[in-house]
């Protein structure tokens, strides 16, 4: 496995310094940092000193952290078939391992600010995008009524279903398709969040997504490209 990732890693490096350049005129429309924040080795927290994230924050975490989850199953699936190419493979492995860290720190994220929230500060009802930002001190509980699988990219049921049943080139190329359209919707949440986010943690999250799945979108392309 080991062999496979770093293999991989040569692939990915090649679209680093093309997707470099958007990543940092995307960080100059950012404002400034407010805490908690949550950091690879955990959360911090700091009460007294948060600025409260705004409903846009929470709504990125509490959509990206189901939106990444498929992102694992597919993984598995293409993991889980017989016949695939060492380097798709390698690519879906990479996938399993960075977003995995990628929700263990959002959700030591969402439990940061669940512990900053002061007694007096009641969780605010289900409200949608667009609608009043929560109150100082609350944090929104629901971020609208749509299903997590109607997010830009979530493959659908009957499209697991195929890729649990293929194997070989077929597998291959199913699982290639549906993570780069996958990617594609991922990328659209991180460009809000960017953009949008008051809080410092959403922000670089966002960024984070839109350099690595940018080069994983590239790998993926070339990939296909190359497949039987």
């Amino acid at each position: 496995m080991r062999n496979r990732i770093a293999a991989l890693g040569v692939v990915l490096a090649l679209s680093t310094v093309i997707v470099g350049g958007a990543a940092v005129a995307l960080a100059l429309t950012t404002p400034k940092d407010s805490a908690p924040q949550a950091a690879a080795s955990g959360a911090m927290t700091d009460a007294a000193t948060a600025a409260y994230p705004t409903l846009e924050d929470h709504c990125y975490i509490e959509g990206m952290i189901p939106h990444h989850e498929q992102a694992l199953e597919l993984s598995g699936l293409v993991l889980e078939a017989a016949g695939v190419r060492e380097r798709t493979r390698a690519l879906a492995e990479f996938i399993v391992a960075d977003q995995t860290a990628e929700i263990d720190t959002m959700r030591a994220w969402q439990t940061a600010w669940r512990g900053a929230i002061p007694a007096e500060g009641a969780a605010v009802g289900h409200q949608g995008h667009g609608g009043a930002p929560a109150a100082a001190g609350a944090i929104p509980t629901g971020c609208g009524d749509h299903a997590h699988s109607e997010m830009k990219g979530m493959a659908t049921a009957e499209q697991l279903a195929a890729l649990a049943a293929a194997d070989g080139a077929a597998a291959d190329r199913m699982f290639l398709e549906l993570m780069i359209a996958h990617h594609e919707g991922a990328l659209e949440m991180a460009e809000s969040a960017v953009r949008e986010g008051s809080n410092a943690f959403v922000r670089n999250s966002g960024k984070h997504v839109l350099v690595e799945q940018e080069r994983e979108i590239a790998a993926m392309t070339a990939l296909l490209a190359e497949a039987p």
